[in-house]
């Protein structure tokens, strides 16, 4: 299985140390962090690095670029995550490359997948019900960028309800 995944407009790639600027440059946007539980607001270049190298041995955790330029983060860990810069909202990006890692995960295991949303993020409940994710519960979790108490829908997506839906 090659490291890279292709879709029609991206490529999903390891991250490399030279993306650490770009990285810190766009999930350090308070309007992209706000959304995102675990990142820390300010976002530096070494905070990227030491994501990079915590995640190095990960075989799902990939850059998202698009004609070469790293517009993002999708993963599978313990759940779906996955972000954009700002200036690539709303053209489709965040679930063309989830759908791509969520149909590679699928080839390799039967686990459902877990992820979830903040509450008031449209955008990306939209990308999770999209893909088929249905919810499960509602919990509380800290959002480190806002230093506050945050509810999120949590959700699930099974292995027979991403390929019904294929």
């Amino acid at each position: 299985m090659s490291n890279c995944i292709h879709t029609d407009r991206l490529v999903l790639r390891p991250f490399q140390d030279a993306d650490a600027a770009c990285v810190a440059e766009l999930i350090g946007n308070l309007a992209v962090s706000r959304w995102l539980t675990r990142v820390p607001h300010p976002y530096s270049a070494q905070d990227a690095r030491s994501f990079f190298a915590r995640h190095a041995a990960d075989d799902m955790v990939f850059a998202v670029t698009h004609v070469g330029d790293l517009i993002g983060c999708c993963s599978i860990g313990e759940e779906l995550g996955y972000w954009l810069g700002e200036p690539f909202w709303g053209q489709g990006y965040a679930s063309e490359a989830a759908t791509a890692l969520v149909d590679r995960y699928f080839e390799a295991t039967s686990d459902p997948i877990q992820s979830g949303y903040m509450l008031g993020n449209s955008a990306s409940a939209g990308v999770l019900s999209k893909l088929g994710f249905r919810p499960t519960r509602r919990e509380q979790a800290v959002c480190l960028a806002l230093n506050s108490v945050v509810t999120l829908q949590k959700m699930t997506l099974s292995q027979s309800t991403w390929r019904a839906a294929s």
